[in-house]
């Protein structure tokens, strides 16, 4: 029996084995369990959510196919890293283009910078003015952090603006009350693996405080200079001004050192930095007839430092390959019940985008945008089963100009457990800055040698990208049997898409689209009040390609499905055992070779309560590990290959 049999046996054989002992624990008494269950026992803590509308709403209610994963999922699934949490989410593709630049896309489209899907943290927008998409490993979030994440599965731009293509991550914080004391924990693993987070929290009857020190390292991929090490501090303060006003305060301070290049003159092995900082101020003031108000201002700041040498016809040509990124940021937002049965939220906001590169600008570095912002959402009860909801943003870009974007929602409740929703939607996504001005040429006069070589010439004028989506989805609750199903069937019609990577291009262009149809479910279900599993699967039955040339690349970029699924249970009061499993299937990278899942990623993990105040922890992930993590040997002379390979770590964490 060959090696790989080998540990594909032992993969198989360790599945079974957690799956019989989590089945154990369900089966016992389960048909006793959950008979004296009630529905009170399964659905209190239904989550209510804000993302959708930026109203407060029941999933069930809500205008938007939404996931929400809470605490103790995120806990279950033993994740060190926050983009593998987002693998719970149906129809979220998680790759990587290196060690250093996951990648996070809802539906399709890969690329190295994902620039169609916005991503909040308690209300602050990471989204990057310069290349678009997230800095995922210089967010600086502890797990430990982090109360809940609310996905929106399909546009969501009426509310939060044109980012919000294809969905929106919103990540929110715990609040300091809930952390009150001392924290620490240290995880150490193969491959590297050393992790230390320290946190001080306190709460007393007007201010509560939070203070979050870590640290990140790991050594990559094998074979690749894909190595990182972080630091972060965050800070979040919260005072009570009065009953009805809060002032809140959050910071955050990061440096990263992280790997990248291939074995090629002209991207050599190196270590690059990134400094990260912001701060969010914001005030909120909740009154007595149901109205509020929410004002906030943050300033956000990114700075990249690459610069090498390449060798380029026997001379040692310097690169500067350094960006940096300045936002502000102010928004007021104010929530009003009209009457009964009627609730509005609307509200305004201005942004400054500022982007320095010579390199990646030219003579025009720096570069900026203004975007002023209006919004509003309707909320009106037809009646007691219909709810309509009515939302819209207009935004104005100095650069781009005008926008709107435009969704109606009808929620239909069938009956206490059934709720149906009929969706249309209008979605654009504003080019970001590289593609609109990006100016890349290497003049080598000044080195003795008459060669201009461009690289990257924008050649401006480029419109938004659109979006077209209607969907038809079916909520159900059912506290019976433990059961919570959400299904929706859609359309999705994506027009102007910008794309910089054709034949011999040297700028991004409308290159056409793609329509794709399909139906997605999620699940959750409490086989007891143990033990719970959370699943999705998505499977696209129809992807038209309109690219230029109709080459099939942009119908190929949407796999055919996507399927994940977690199961936990806490066996004992001090033993928890969870699994979780994700796949999907071939696709086309937009700025690649098609890739896939291979076997999937299998994560195993266990957790002990040692006593009140340590826990142990032990996680094993990809134990199937076959292949490649998108970037495939195919891409070898422009990208690093991302070998997978099986690895663990140990985590022990103390509270005081």
């Amino acid at each position: 029996m060959g090696l790989k049999t080998k540990i594909s046996t032992c993969a198989r054989r360790s599945t079974v084995a957690l799956i019989t002992g989590l089945s154990f624990s369900v089966t016992t008494g389960q048909a006793e369990m959950l008979a004296a269950l009630s529905e009170h026992d399964f659905f209190t803590d239904l989550p209510v959510v804000l993302t959708a509308t930026r109203l407060q709403q029941p999933v069930a209610d809500a205008p938007a196919a939404v996931t929400v994963i809470d605490r103790e999922l995120i806990k279950a699934s033993g994740a060190r890293e926050l983009v593998d949490i987002l693998r719970l989410v149906p129809g979220m593709i998680v790759a990587r283009h290196s060690n250093s630049d996951p990648v996070v896309t809802y539906g399709g489209l890969p690329e190295r910078y994902s620039r169609r899907m916005q991503v909040l943290v308690d209300g602050r927008s990471v989204y990057q003015p310069f290349s678009g998409g997230v800095l995922w490993n210089d967010l600086g979030l502890a797990i430990e952090d982090i109360q809940h994440i609310e996905v929106i599965r399909g546009p969501n731009a009426a509310a939060y603006g044109p980012s919000s293509f294809l969905a929106i991550i919103n990540i929110i914080t715990r609040h300091p009350a809930e952390t009150a004391g001392q924290h620490v924990s240290t995880r150490v693993g193969t491959n590297g693996v050393r992790d230390l987070i320290a946190r001080q929290s306190n709460s007393s009857e007007q201010l509560d405080y939070r203070m979050t020190l870590s640290t990140e390292q790991d050594d990559g991929f094998p074979d690749t200079a894909s190595a990182k090490r972080a630091r972060f501090a965050n800070l979040r303060v919260d005072y009570r001004v009065t009953p009805e006003h809060t002032f809140s305060t959050r910071a955050g301070l990061g440096r990263s050192h992280k790997g990248r290049g291939i074995e090629n003159d002209l991207d050599p092995e190196r270590s690059y930095t990134t400094d990260s900082a912001h701060v969010q101020l914001r005030l909120d003031q909740d009154d007595a007839m149901g109205g509020s108000w929410t004002t906030q201002y943050y300033y956000q700041h990114t700075d990249t430092r690459d610069e090498y040498l390449v060798d380029f016809m026997g001379l040692a040509i310097p690169i500067d390959d350094n960006v940096r990124t300045d936002r502000h940021d102010l928004e007021f937002e104010r929530r009003q019940q009209i009457r009964e049965g009627t609730r509005i939220v609307w509200g305004a906001s201005a942004r400054h985008d500022r982007v320095t590169s010579p390199t990646y600008f030219g003579e025009n570095s720096p570069v900026s945008d203004d975007l002023y912002r209006v919004f509003g959402n309707l909320e009106q009860s037809l009646s007691s089963a219909a709810t309509l909801n009515l939302g819209a943003m207009y935004e104005y870009s100095d650069i781009f100009g005008d926008q709107v974007s435009p969704r109606a929602a009808l929620n239909i409740r069938v009956n206490p457990d059934h709720t149906l929703r009929l969706i249309a939607a209008r979605a654009t996504r504003t080019p970001v800055l590289v593609e609109e001005k990006g100016l890349r040429v290497y003049d080598l006069n000044s080195l003795g040698i008459p060669i201009v070589v461009p690289v990257l010439v924008a050649e401006g004028g480029l419109e938004p990208e659109t979006i077209h989506y209607y969907e038809v989805g079916h909520h159900a609750s059912l506290a019976d049997s433990g059961l919570v199903l959400d299904t929706k069937v859609f359309s999705n019609r994506v027009r102007h898409l910008i794309d910089g990577s054709g034949p011999s291009s040297i700028s991004f262009a409308d290159r056409g689209g793609v329509t794709y149809r399909g139906i997605e479910m999620q699940l959750a279900y409490w086989l007891g009040p143990r033990t719970r599993l959370h699943g999705g699967l998505t499977y696209h039955f129809t992807r038209t390609d309109y690219s230029d040339g109709r080459d099939g690349r942009y119908g190929e970029a949407i796999p055919r499905r996507i399927f994940n699924a977690a199961l936990t249970s806490q066996v004992t009061d001090q033993l928890r055992l969870s699994g979780t499993y994700y796949h999907y299937s071939e696709m086309n990278w937009i700025d690649g070779d098609p890739s896939d899942a291979y076997d999937g990623f299998l994560d195993l993990s266990a957790e002990w309560e040692l006593n009140r105040h340590a826990r142990l922890g032990v996680t094993v992930q990809d134990i199937m590990a076959r292949g490649y993590d998108a970037r495939t040997p195919s891409n070898s002379d422009i990208y690093q290959v991302n070998r997978r390979e099986t690895r663990s770590f140990a985590t022990l964490s103390l509270d005081f």
